[in-house]
């Protein structure tokens, strides 16, 4: 019950003066972190996004030497540019993955909003509604594109039934 309300009140600090653009929000949130102008796109391909990524996107959080996260860091950013789906990676140690050498470090408020409190295990894959503060766990340890997929595929309509609960008649 105490993690729901901690998440979201973890996240909405994160959030100050971000406002989802499309598939913006992403980059916004990311150049406010960093009070970088130089930060122009976390994904090219991210620009004409549709659908359940244009208002959400993913979480990374990784670790540059660990074997699990250079084996999935290749899976997820080839998925990541099929869908059209921004991704934040968050470094437990300060350092780049290959694939994803913009980052930010992975500082106490995000490991609190997305573990709260329990263990932390590496990497760790996260859907993020900027708009409802909210954190989806998708999956914990390296996947293949394929349990990528069916992970995805099984979340995002659970998801969407949730964020979208009482706003049909």
């Amino acid at each position: 019950m105490r993690l729901p309300v901690f998440l979201g009140l973890a996240l909405i600090f994160m959030a100050l003066g971000t406002h989802a653009e499309g598939a913006k929000w992403l980059t916004n949130m990311i150049s406010e972190q960093e009070q970088s102008s130089e930060l122009k796109s976390v994904q090219g391909n991210n620009k004409k996004a549709r659908g359940f990524f244009s208002t959400h996107g993913l979480i990374l959080f990784y670790g540059s030497l660990c074997p699990h996260c250079k084996r999935f860091a290749p899976i997820l950013k080839g998925w990541a540019n099929r869908n059209k789906a921004a991704v934040l990676p968050l470094s437990l140690d300060n350092q780049p993955l290959p694939e994803f050498p913009k980052f930010l470090p992975a500082t106490t408020e995000w490991i609190n909003a997305a573990f709260g409190g329990n263990a932390i295990n590496y990497p760790a894959l996260f859907v993020v509604n900027p708009k409802t503060k909210a954190l989806y766990p998708v999956g914990f340890g390296s996947m293949t594109e394929a349990e990528l997929n069916d992970r995805m595929n099984a979340l995002i309509p659970k998801i969407n039934a949730y964020e979208f609960k009482g706003k049909l008649s």
